[in-house]
């Protein structure tokens, strides 16, 4: 199962990657952050500040993404 999802307000891409119960997230370079699942596998990855650091590619990845809903 894997989704990706940005949230345009915040400026986060988020692709979940794997199906696990949430342990932690661990920040692995400046604005990516991995979850882990409770048995240490990637469940997700974060990046933050997406269009400053997927640069010329942020629009077309942006646009294959859904647009996650703010609660």
């Amino acid at each position: 199962m894997s989704e990706i999802w940005y949230d345009n307000e915040e400026d986060v891409l988020g692709i979940q990657v794997a199906n696990g119960k949430y342990w932690k997230s661990v920040e692995v370079s400046r604005n990516v952050v991995i979850d882990l699942s409770n048995d240490g596998k990637i469940i997700g990855v974060e990046i933050f500040q997406a269009k400053r650091h997927l640069k010329k590619d942020a629009p077309l990845v942006v646009a294959k993404a859904s647009i996650k809903a703010r609660p």
